[in-house]
């Protein structure tokens, strides 16, 4: 999958150097940016709701428990940042979905896995056309099985991380992704190059700094991740295509 196309600029929970993440003003500023791609993170509320918010915990919203176990009246009265309410997965589609693609992240609560959330999520995106601009990542594969499961033509990409990073080559290729999506720290070039052996392509997080930037990009890097799209978007600028 690996191509001479620009890497996308992947704002990570929306422009999220410059305004609180996952808000809706972040996602409006990650447009201006002339991001390629929006990742965000989904939960489901007690009363099965899909809301946008990186913990499944609700500290660091200002509130106590979980996700799982509030409803969204009590959720919207908590602070996303900048005073913002929590976003749902409706929200945000209705109102930028015509405009940018997105990478929905679906977590998990700290007991279980939300019941329902990938079909919700499969259904949101499927109602208003926008499966095929659509990427599903999750750690999780029984999530991705899920999905896989609801539907052939979902898009999905593999999560991984320092703390589960063995055997993704097998999970991904038995769960029919089409992209890694693995952690900085354990991506180099023979990552890369071995994904792309494997059909994947990679989009890599959460990077920032430019000179890590135009590293991966000179190592072929399908995509970056990153809290300050502006930044990347500028290096790419002054490349070759």
């Amino acid at each position: 999958m690996s191509s001479n196309k620009r890497p996308l600029v992947i704002a990570h929970r929306g422009a999220s150097g410059r305004l609180p993440e996952n808000t809706l003003p972040a996602y409006e500023l990650a447009i201006e940016m002339a991001s390629d791609c929006i990742e965000i993170d989904l939960h489901r509320t007690r009363d099965g709701h899909v809301v946008i918010a990186h913990d499944e915990e609700l500290a660091e919203l200002g509130g106590k428990g979980e996700i799982a176990d509030a409803s969204l009246a009590e959720i919207r009265q908590l602070d996303a940042g900048g005073g913002e309410p929590v976003p749902t997965l409706e929200e945000v589609l209705d109102q930028f979905g015509r405009r940018i693609p997105f990478n929905l992240e679906l977590k998990r609560g700290t007991q279980a896995a939300y019941p329902g959330l990938e079909a919700q999520a499969l259904g949101a995106v499927t109602s208003r056309g926008l499966l095929a601009e659509t990427l599903f990542s999750s750690f999780y594969d029984p999530v991705l099985k899920e999905l896989r499961g609801l539907s052939s033509d979902a898009r999905l990409a593999l999560l991984i991380s320092r703390r589960f990073p063995d055997g993704w080559p097998e999970r991904a290729r038995a769960l029919g992704a089409e992209a890694l999506n693995p952690e900085d720290s354990l991506v180099d070039e023979v990552m890369i190059q071995q994904a792309h052996d494997q059909g994947l392509a990679v989009y890599v997080f959460t990077v920032d700094a430019p000179q890590r930037m135009d590293a991966l990009m000179g190592w072929g890097v399908d995509g970056l991740f990153t809290n300050h799209p502006d930044r990347m978007r500028s290096l790419l600028e002054g490349l070759q295509v």
